[in-house]
């Protein structure tokens, strides 16, 4: 049992760490928009750059921030029902959904990772104006769904854990 626990806290903290190291990006936006605007407002000199940047940087914040959120139990969910549920039946409920979540995600891995290899070895270019290759930026969907797989199955261990024992994660 403790091998799992340290497993869990691994993939919890990968997942953390992931999440904590892109939530900088926030500040690079702002940043580049408050540039962007400044060269265009004041300089009469817009970027072409800037808004396709920060556009294409919020797929990768949101897809490597979202296993985080799972780790943390702060999925969007159906409460109506879910919340009358015991401790117990909720981590049985979630334990049969989580089924389904590992074939979804573990299929949309796979093409995740295949197209990002296209990308890749296409040098696939955006066709805007300022046209940057696109591979960097698609490499957040694999990662982010891989991270989403890695964070359900912690949460696998979890609860089944609860709907074996009735206690929760921690013991109480």
């Amino acid at each position: 049992m403790e091998k799992i626990r340290a497993a869990v806290r691994f993939m919890d903290g990968l997942c953390r760490v992931v999440a904590e190291s892109v939530k900088w990006l926030i500040l690079f936006f702002v940043i580049i928009t408050i540039i962007d605007v400044a060269l265009r407002y004041f300089f009469q000199a817009p970027t072409l750059w800037a808004r396709e940047l920060v556009a294409r940087l919020f797929g990768p914040l949101w897809m490597l921030t979202g296993a985080y959120l799972l780790t943390r139990d702060e999925q969007v969910r159906m409460d109506l029902v879910f919340m009358r549920l015991t401790n117990r039946h909720k981590a049985i409920l979630d334990l049969i959904t989580f089924t389904l979540f590992f074939l979804y995600f573990g299929i949309m891995v796979f093409y995740a990772w295949n197209d990002w290899w296209d990308t890749y070895t296409m040098a696939q270019r955006s066709r805007s104006v300022w046209g940057p290759v696109l591979w960097p930026f698609k490499l957040a969907i694999p990662i982010g769904i891989s991270l989403l797989l890695i964070a359900g199955l912690s949460k696998y261990f979890r609860d089944l854990y609860v709907a074996i024992t009735g206690r929760d994660w921690n013991g109480n």
